[in-house]
Order: C-alpha cells, then sequence, then structure tokens
C-alpha cells in the first residue's frame, strides 16, 4: 500500500515538471504568504486553504492571505503526540494544528489564535486522547527521496496544491485558467465610461463619497454602486446607504476602478488586483467573490485603468489595465471560488440581537441627549482654546522615527526596509509625478506586497505614506529656513501653492504661515 502511494505521487510530481510552465502559479511572500516554508496544507470547510509554515498558519481565499503567528504561551502541552504537524479543519471555521507535543487552535471566524484552548475542549466535549487519535495526513512529512515537498492536497475545486519546504507552493487549475483571458499587448478600443452614469448618482456622489468617487453604476437589481477608493457603496432606490464594502466584508482591495452589469444582474468591478464578482443574494443582503491570478488574471502588478470596462451584445466584458486588457464571458465563470457573504452572520445576528430587543431605546435616548450637550459644551471650550493657540505649531519631528520603533516592527529587515522607503520618497519628494507604482519600481515590489508591508510596518497606505513624508520635509523647511511657501511647495512635489496650502492644513491643523509663524515665535 505505502509503495502504491509514493508511487502515486511520484506519478503527480512528473506530471508537475512535465506540464507547460505557464499552467503552474508560483504563491509565495510576494502574494502574502507569511514565508516560503510549507510544512501542511488543508482545505477548510468553507472552500478556503489552511497553511501551515514554520512559524505561522496562512488562511488563503485564492486572493489574499490572513496570516496568524504562533505565540508559544498559547500552545497546549499535547504530551500524546509525536511527529511533525498535522492540521486538522473543524466545520465550525477551527483550524487545530498539532505539532510534536503542542497543539495550537485557530478560530478563522473570531480571528485569533485561540488562548485557552483548555476550556474550548471543555466545551466541545474533547479530551487530550480524542485529539491526539486523529488520524494523521500522510503529507503531513517529507516524502521518501523527495525532500523538497511537504505537503499535496487536490481541493475541492479540482485544484492542485504542492507545498514545499523552502519555494512557497505551486498550484495549477487549468480549469480556473480558461475563466479569463489577459492580452498584455492589447488596446481598450472601447470609450471610457463617464465618472458619473447619471445625475443622481453625481448628487449621490457628493452627499456619501464627495471627492472619492472613481466610478458609478444604476443596476437593474434596484441598486446604486458608488465604486471609490475606499471600498463599494451600494444605494438603494431611497437613497439609502445600505453598506459600504470594503477589505473587511471581503474586497481583495479598497481601490475600485470601474463598475459594470452583465445581464443576469450581477456587478462586476475591477479593483488594484484583480475582479470583484458582486451577486444580490436578497434584500440588503450580498456575495462577494474575488478573482485574480490564479483565475488567468495575468496583470503583473499593473493596475486596472478608472472607468475602461465594457459589455458587448454577446455579454463579453472587457477590462483596460496599463498596457492590456482582460475578456471574460460572465457565464464562463463557473468555477468554483470562496464566496464572502454580506452581512456576515455576526453582523446578521447582531442585528436581530438589536431589533428584539426596542426597550433599549427608552433609556438609550437620554443618555444620547445627555452626551449631546456635554459634548457642546466641551466643542465650545475647545474652540475657545484654539483661538488661544492658534498659531502654535503643530510637530512632525521624528516621524520616520517614531515608524522604525513601532512595536510591529520585529526585526532589523523591517527596520532596514523602513530606512530604504524613507530614502526614496525622499529621493523623489520633487518629483510631482512621484507616484505609489513608481515607489513599488524603485523598491523593486510589485505593487500589492508593497502595500500590505507598508501597511503593515507603519499603518498607513503607500500614497498616504508619501503625502506624510512630503508634508514633513514641507514643516521642515518651513521651520529651518526662509524659502518662500510656493519654493517649498515646489521642493515637495506640489505644482500648485494652493494645493499644498490645503493639503498642509489638512494634514498640520494649521496654515503654512501660521505654522511658521508659530515657530518663529516660539524660538524668540
Amino acid at each position: 500500500m505505502k509503495t502504491k502511494r509514493l508511487f502515486i505521487l511520484l506519478t503527480i510530481l512528473l506530471s508537475v515538471v512535465s506540464l507547460p510552465g505557464q499552467d503552474w502559479q508560483a504563491i509565495d511572500m510576494r502574494d502574502g504568504l507569511s514565508e516560503s516554508r510549507i510544512r501542511q496544507m488543508k482545505q477548510m470547510a468553507d472552500g478556503r486553504m489552511a497553511i501551515a509554515t514554520t512559524a505561522a498558519i496562512d488562511i488563503y481565499d485564492g486572493t489574499h492571505f490572513v496570516s496568524y503567528k504562533l505565540p508559544p504561551e498559547r500552545a497546549f502541552p499535547l504530551s500524546g503526540f509525536h511527529g511533525d504537524r498535522q492540521l486538522t479543519c473543524d466545520s465550525a471555521g477551527r483550524i487545530w494544528l498539532r505539532h510534536d507535543r503542542f497543539l495550537y487552535v485557530v478560530d478563522s471566524r473570531k480571528g485569533e489564535v485561540v488562548g485557552n484552548v483548555d476550556s474550548l475542549m471543555k466545551a466541545l466535549h474533547l479530551k487530550e486522547k480524542d485529539i491526539v487519535a486523529w488520524p494523521k495526513d500522510s503529507t503531513g512529512s517529507e516524502f521518501e527521496g523527495i525532500s523538497h515537498v511537504k505537503a499535496i492536497v487536490h481541493d475541492s475545486y479540482g485544484g492542485l496544491w504542492v507545498g514545499t519546504k523552502e519555494n512557497g507552493i505551486l498550484y495549477s487549475n487549468p480549469r480556473r485558467l480558461c475563466q479569463f483571458h489577459t492580452f498584455a499587448d492589447s488596446i481598450f478600443i472601447f470609450d471610457r465610461q463617464p465618472n458619473f452614469c447619471s445625475q443622481r448618482t453625481s448628487q449621490l456622489s457628493t452627499r456619501y463619497a464627495a471627492s472619492a468617487t472613481n466610478c458609478t453604476l444604476e443596476c437593474r437589481a434596484g441598486y446604486t454602486y458608488l465604486g471609490t477608493r475606499n471600498g463599494i457603496m451600494i444605494i438603494d432606490n431611497e437613497d439609502r446607504l445600505v453598506t459600504t464594502f470594503d477589505e473587511h466584508d471581503g474586497l481583495s482591495t479598497n481601490n475600485i476602478y470601474a463598475l459594470i452589469s452583465d445581464e443576469h444582474g450581477d456587478v462586476w468591478a475591477t479593483t488594484a488586483n484583480g475582479i470583484t464578482r458582486i451577486h444580490t443574494a436578497g434584500k440588503d443582503s450580498f456575495d462577494i467573490t474575488n478573482y485574480a491570478r490564479l483565475d488567468g488574471i495575468r496583470v503583473e502588478g499593473r493596475e486596472f485603468r478608472t472607468c475602461q470596462i465594457h459589455r458587448d451584445a454577446s455579454g463579453l466584458i472587457t477590462a483596460g489595465f496599463v498596457g492590456g486588457i482582460v475578456t471574460f464571458h460572465p457565464d464562463s465563470v463557473t468555477a468554483p471560488r470562496y464566496t464572502f457573504r454580506y452581512p456576515r452572520a455576526q453582523q446578521a445576528a447582531a442585528a436581530a440581537s438589536d431589533t428584539s430587543k426596542p426597550h433599549l431605546w427608552l433609556w438609550l435616548l437620554p443618555v444620547c441627549l445627555l452626551l449631546l450637550v456635554l459634548g457642546m459644551l466641551l466643542r465650545r471650550r475647545l474652540l475657545h482654546a484654539d483661538k488661544a493657540t492658534k498659531t502654535s505649531p503643530v510637530s512632525t519631528d521624528g516621524l520616520i522615527d517614531k515608524l522604525k520603533t513601532s512595536p510591529t516592527l520585529e526585526s532589523i529587515a523591517d527596520e532596514h526596509f523602513l530606512t530604504r522607503l524613507q530614502a526614496v520618497v525622499e529621493n523623489n519628494i520633487g518629483d510631482e509625478d512621484f507616484s505609489v507604482q513608481a515607489l513599488s519600481d524603485q523598491m523593486a515590489m510589485d505593487r500589492t506586497g508593497l502595500y500590505r508591508r507598508v501597511q503593515t510596518l507603519t499603518g498607513l497606505s503607500p500614497s498616504v505614506y508619501i503625502k506624510r513624508i512630503r508634508m514633513d520635509v514641507a514643516a521642515r523647511l518651513l521651520r529651518e529656513t526662509n524659502l518662500p511657501v510656493a519654493d517649498i511647495a515646489v521642493k515637495t512635489g506640489f505644482s500648485s501653492t494652493k494645493y499644498f496650502n490645503r493639503v498642509f492644513k489638512e494634514e498640520m491643523g494649521v496654515s503654512s504661515v501660521d505654522y511658521r509663524d508659530g515657530h518663529v515665535a516660539s524660538v524668540r
């Protein structure tokens, strides 16, 4: 039996080597994987993939990762288990990792590594011997004679996952690759859609997303969609804001570039790193499905273009990105993919709980009125204080030093990354066209990977980070030089002094003139 299993494994591996390279996708740290040393993989009940690395558990939905580091203090002693990592996924979204006398549990629904494993075991009527007796997966250790492979999983979607010892994951699913077609050297030949498809959407944008709307869509399902840099806003026929989708609700990224609906009423959105389908599942209920590189959308880190999307008479949708196009027919996108449901079960339960207790408003109303009165009094006092200190400077000293000493930095490599990031931005600070794409090019990273790492280490998106550096340098020049404000604006990448002054006041709380005057006064 063991010989037969090994023969099947060798056959699979030989097929991995012999198939054309374009049928296999490498998944590694550039895609958000916490590290490239794979030790075990298992498909979860909801279709996502659980991946154990040497120090973490990653959950992958096909477009992005959620990583959970495994702190030693949350390990539960499992004295009866010996051996390499073994993953078990239950129907409640929990991932159980057994590894050489220790047990970790990750609760994907709560988004945490469980700290009181013994209490959880008691609640589930589990004993240590029950967990030790769970069957072992044959892919939990290195295969004989094939030291670079640690795990092989054939998922329910028809995909084959090969986890390697040090080089991440190889993924293949020919069925998925036939859904979207990328043409890297083609031109989007259709007219660019207007940002506002009607006067109503323009008014709704002014009301709900002023100066932040990239695209709009009025769908026959009765909803209006506003695509913004911060997600998708959905508005009903009564101009009521139903919800705003963002990364927390299932979008792979918040920046939305174009929207279009198909003949079935589903909405398709191009984002910074892929294409998203939104299906109306019921009243104010939606299914969100993301598609990206593993589905054949091979834009190689280039972004889709704003409002460049078109549907022809046959239903074929064409979306333009920098340097090419992606085409697909909605009816051909049939291969299953993990789908997010909005509202999530927890949100729906909370909403039901709120509506089932209307008497709460009877005591919440006077409390709210009291808080409103106190807020008005506090605002009046703050206004008086603001007048007295209007010319006091707002310091931005040590912004980067604060970022470097942030508790999110966990290694010297992170500090070196931030130092290099700051240097690149400051070297290009006078270039008004210096963008996130230019920054990712000079950092030798794809845009998505740069976004994730900068966001993790600084809490800021790359675009906000660039703006903060510009403002930090501008503040220093205002304090330490006598250069005119117009010259400082040019030196920090602003072609318009008026725009510079507006951004400076938004960031610093005072105008550039008041900032300089306040600093001079404090020196005197």
